[in-house]
């Protein structure tokens, strides 16, 4: 039996595991850390850690069971306990997260974070009453901070009052004031404007905000939601022009790689499941509609975004890396297969329902899906172009899309989106099925029959209910899904439109009215 390190032993060695870990070199990390757990089994840090390298790679079931081993000895660290909520919130168990949310606030009533947390997992829960009281104490606690209004807006922009909305304004013109949090009370106050009916001044607001998102490229030094899908790696851009340049040269060579030569060479393989329904597309074009009416099929799993394909293709290739003659076998994508349904398995898939990945940015990997899961469904979700990009632009993301800053690059990025999606449809007439966001709505039931059939399943009534489904929803789209089919956005934009030039000039022959 392997016996334990001596203390000074053990803290040089997590010293050193934990110099790998912030170096990025995961793998060293990962052998280091696990190496003192064979001596120190007990110990909640490297566990903690490991479970860290679990989640960034996708290992959410690995990454609980170790965290709940570690919660079970120490269930009096905060810390632990945390961390497992976070796993679990990933996991969509809104139930476990929400009532140990709710634990939390009850042990520090006067905890800025433990009221949003609470407040955001039940919003992402669809506890959307419970999560306008949260937000109301946040603000209620915390008038000077501006998470509680941004809540409340998002939800109901008329649940602020005259008072809140002139705190939101003194926020948002405050030069001294915090970056981020001025940043979310100019997106706020532009869902409060166009609520009013006051266009002009709703754009200024978003503006705004997305100005000093782009003038402060490191407020959020984290990719778009399509670099998510790059077979190269997760990359961290410093500014719009090279989220721009990067997208535009991978469309490119994506398309020169994926030839009918190509795709003839590798047909006939992959993995034969026909579980996964994937949804690509932009975002903001209905996407997680299509989730939230699909998931409520007692059939079917929704898993929301996931990385899992671009974590399998990237492995695969650094394989082939390795032994390049294995690229070229026609088990390659039989493999890749095989090991994307392992991943999803690890993002809590049951392995017995039809699963959806709602990645997005897997546009890019069309013939990806195709050639590694033959079977699988494609769904591409679709939009008005302006009223797409225009929602982007009035969309307070977070830590990616960094296009959607600026009217004109989110417009060139859309162009270059229909690009590839016109060489799949060239390469793979009639694999991706389109599904209209405006022709669903109008349809209304007979619209919803047509997509669940179109993912070959049995059509269930629960699918007409999807805004009672009370599944984890993580997108911008978490309070909009809640609510019966609405065509309140369709043409939105033609409300802004006096102010959208630069992105109809960028969207040129796809703009309304073109020739094209």
């Amino acid at each position: 039996m392997v016996g334990p390190l001596a203390p000074a032993v053990f803290t040089s060695a997590l010293a050193d595991a934990k110099a790998a870990h912030l170096a990025g070199d995961f793998a060293r990390a990962r052998r280091l850390y696990e190496n003192i757990l064979q001596h120190n089994p007990d110990e909640p840090g490297p566990q903690v850690l490991l479970a860290e390298l679990d989640l960034r790679d996708g290992r959410l079931m690995t990454a609980k069971g170790r965290i709940e081993r570690v919660v079970a000895r120490h269930p009096e660290s905060k810390e632990m306990r945390t961390a497992l909520a976070n796993v679990l919130e990933e996991l969509g168990d809104v139930s476990a997260t929400t009532a140990f949310y709710r634990e939390e606030t009850v042990r520090e009533p006067t905890s800025r974070d433990g009221w949003g947390n609470l407040a955001s997992a039940l919003q992402t829960a669809g506890r959307i009453e419970e999560a306008k009281a949260a937000f109301r104490r946040l603000i209620e606690l915390w008038p000077e901070g501006v998470v509680g209004y941004y809540g409340l807006a998002a939800i109901d922009a008329s649940l602020l009052t005259s008072d809140e909305i002139e705190r939101l304004q003194a926020i948002a013109g405050d030069a001294r004031a915090v970056l981020d949090e001025r940043v979310r009370a100019h997106f706020a106050l532009g869902i409060v404007y166009e609520k009013q009916q006051h266009y002009d001044l709703a754009f200024e607001a978003f503006a705004g905000g997305n100005r000093l998102r782009r003038d402060n490229p490191n407020l959020y030094p984290e990719p778009p939601q399509w670099a998510e899908a790059l077979p190269g790696g997760v990359p961290v851009f410093t500014s719009v022009e090279q989220a721009e340049r990067l997208h535009d040269s991978f469309v490119v060579e994506t398309m020169r790689n994926f030839t009918p030569a190509y795709l003839t060479k590798f047909a006939g393989g992959g993995d034969r499941s026909n579980a996964p329904i994937f949804i690509v597309g932009m975002p903001r074009s209905g996407s997680t509609l299509l989730e939230q009416i699909l998931s409520s099929h007692p059939q079917v799993q929704g898993l929301g975004e996931t990385q899992a394909l671009s974590r399998t293709f990237r492995a695969a290739l650094a394989e082939a890396q390795r032994n390049p003659a294995g690229m070229n076998l026609p088990t390659f994508y039989q493999r890749m297969g095989g090991a994307y349904l392992e991943a999803l398995r690890e993002l809590g898939w049951d392995g017995k329902r039809r699963v959806i990945d709602k990645m997005l940015g897997n546009y890019i990997n069309i013939g990806v899906i195709h050639l590694a899961l033959p079977n699988a469904i494609i769904l591409h979700s679709m939009r008005d172009p302006v009223d797409t990009c225009l929602s982007c632009f009035r969309q307070l993301f977070g830590k990616r899309n960094e296009t959607s800053y600026d009217l004109g690059a989110i417009g060139r990025q859309y162009v270059r989106y229909r690009e590839i999606m016109d060489h799949w449809q060239r390469m793979l007439p009639g694999r991706v099925a389109d599904i209209s966001h405006e022709q669903l709505i109008a349809d209304g039931e007979q619209g919803i029959r047509r997509l669940v059939a179109a993912c070959g399943l049995a059509w269930d009534d629960a699918c007409l209910n999807f805004s009672e489904n009370e599944r984890t929803v993580r997108t911008a789209s978490v309070n909009q899904v809640r609510r019966p089919l609405s065509s309140a956005a369709v043409q939105r934009w033609r409300k802004y439109e006096r102010h959208l030039g630069p992105l109809l000039q960028a969207l040129g022959p796809l703009a309304p009215g073109s020739s094209a």
